[in-house]
């Protein structure tokens, strides 16, 4: 059996881990050995420790400050040590030596771009993991992620160029080939987008595979809903925040004022905050829910736009206000607004009145049929046979010739 590397190497949280668990627990019962490199180990380290796995901290460097926003994934990469060719070559070493100690016959990268380096600096064949996100179009250069803004080409171009120096750079240091261009670097044996083309952060991506959504890792807890503040039956709402959304407090504020039962998973919310609005028809979690309950069972779902929880509510055939964070998720919610199935809040737009977004989701049955379209397009998508398709398809990988 194989020696099988998660590589995990931008991002943060228990999304990615999360994505990846499934998959990792059906590898390890076919007889393959999964060793983890990860980015946050203070942060996953619990999680892995309870499904049995052991795990390598990541080789990253802190985020360079950068002009801006970052515009395409080149920028991205700009800023995690691939303006310095020398930090690169440091951050490759570390990928390539952790590669060599755990025997590495197959590399699964998830947002992971120097494994993918340093893997073709071994010539380990590479699985793309990827949400689309993390995998841009074969273009050069790559493509920018901001289209509704004018990025001149001259400036696109450059980004790619500068990244593409080191890359080649290291490279040479190790004998290899040169890249001709930034995006051959996604040249992998096999690219898995575990999404579904409504979803994927490039609009414009043109012909691809999706696999689907993996199903969740399996964690979560059970609750009762509360009782709406009028007694009544009423529509039900679950949310699930984070400090760095900078609306979370609006949320609060909107569902406490709307008087819909409410169940809220809000992890390192602040004693304070929770106690302002710790009212009758709202429940707050100190776990994870459990994702199959809540879709199930609630109308409406408040999110920060991680893919994982938009597919969810959306197989589900329910819509989604969200307040995305950052880039990637801002694109998810994007393509959800797009399709007519959920709000999007500007994460640039100032902390506001929500109770309107809440209220027409709630009483606007467009944004539920819109929904509920996907759900019905996708009725006879299995999750579980996306993990049985790429456990296949990995074991083919290993078995080919290299």
């Amino acid at each position: 059996m194989a020696s099988i590397l998660y590589a995990w190497e931008f991002g943060a949280n228990l999304g990615h881990v999360g994505a990846f668990m499934p998959l990792a627990r059906a590898l390890r019962d076919a007889g393959h050995t999964v060793h983890w490199m990860v980015t946050q180990p203070a942060v996953v380290g619990e999680f892995l420790a309870s499904e049995g796995f052991t795990w390598l901290a990541a080789p990253t460097v802190t985020e360079s400050a950068r002009q801006g926003p970052p515009l395409t994934y080149a920028d991205i990469l700009l800023r995690f040590g691939y303006a310095d060719a020398g930090a690169l070559f440091g951050l490759v070493g570390g990928w390539r030596e952790a590669m060599r100690l755990t025997g590495t016959t197959l590399v699964l990268a998830d947002h992971a771009p120097t494994a993918l380096l340093a893997a073709r600096s071994l010539q380990i064949p590479v699985m793309l993991f990827s949400n689309g996100f993390t995998a841009p179009p074969r273009c050069s250069p790559l493509p920018s992620m901001r289209p509704w803004t004018q990025v001149p080409d001259t400036v696109v171009s450059q980004l790619d160029r500068s990244a593409l120096h080191a890359v080649n750079h290291v490279l040479e240091r190790y004998g290899c080939r040169p890249m001709q261009y930034l995006a051959d670097l996604f040249d992998v044996a096999e690219e898995a987008l575990v999404s579904f083309p409504e979803l994927d952060h490039y609009a414009d991506r043109g012909p691809a595979r999706y696999w689907g959504s993996l199903p969740s890792a399996g964690t979560g807890v059970r609750c009762d809903w509360p009782v709406a503040a009028d007694g009544k039956v009423q529509p039900k709402i679950f949310a699930y925040l984070r400090r760095e959304c900078i609306h979370h407090e609006a949320v609060l504020a909107a569902m406490a004022a709307a008087g819909f039962p409410g169940v809220i998973f809000f992890p390192g919310m602040p004693a304070e905050l929770a106690q302002r609005y710790r009212v009758p028809h709202l429940q707050f979690l100190s776990e994870p829910a459990d994702m199959a309950q809540m879709t199930e069972e609630a109308d409406v779902a408040i999110t920060y736009a991680s893919l994982a929880t938009t597919t969810a509510f959306l197989l589900a055939g329910k819509p989604l206000l969200l307040l995305p964070g950052h880039l990637e998720q801002f694109l998810v919610a994007r393509r959800v607004a797009d399709m007519g199935a959920g709000l999007l809040v500007n994460p640039e737009q100032t902390p506001g009145d929500l109770r309107p977004a809440i209220d027409a989701l709630v009483g606007n049955p467009t944004f539920r049929e819109n929904a509920q379209a996907f759900a019905a397009k996708y009725v006879a998508f299995n999750q579980h046979q996306v993990i049985e398709n790429l456990v296949r398809r990995i074991d083919e990988l290993i078995d080919a010739p290299h």
